[in-house]
């Protein structure tokens, strides 16, 4: 038993943990690292800070638990920087994503309310406007013809 708890750690983000997660810049992670930045009163924010101020807020997060290297490693790698989300984070500088949109009386409209789910189709009725997330498979049988 005392060898399985002397194998226990602290959270750490080890240097070949942060390697890989250098090495995992997306490719539209520019828009925080650009001048629009500047405007807004936020730095720019380079990917090897954004990856060091996670590493931080995962170690922080965590400090209490213990585990493994091996379970700190796979967590940050499968986990928690997969789903860090800097738009969250920085709202204000983030590209904007139009939310497409139809309302009540444009023929598109009609095309959404039946392809809507049953929930959808009580609020989309009850607003008069069918709206849809950028990445909604649905959006070009909706947009696509008769705009």
């Amino acid at each position: 038993m005392t060898d399985i708890l002397r194998q226990l750690r602290a959270p750490v983000v080890t240097d070949a943990d942060r390697e890989w997660a250098f090495e995992q810049k997306p490719t539209n992670w520019d828009w925080l690292a650009d001048e629009r930045v500047a405007g807004t009163g936020l730095e720019p924010l380079a990917w090897e800070d954004w990856v060091a101020s996670e590493a931080e807020a995962f170690e922080a997060y965590f400090a209490e638990d213990r585990k493994t290297y091996a379970e700190w490693s796979g967590l940050w790698r499968r986990k928690w920087l997969p789903e860090g989300n800097p738009v969250k984070r920085f709202p204000r500088t983030a590209p904007r994503e139009p939310q497409p949109y139809v309302k009540a009386g444009d023929p598109r409209f009609d095309r959404a309310l039946s392809l809507a789910t049953p929930d959808e189709l009580v609020l989309w009725r009850r607003f008069g406007v069918a709206q849809f997330k950028p990445t909604d498979p649905r959006v070009p049988q909706v947009m696509g013809a008769g705009r």
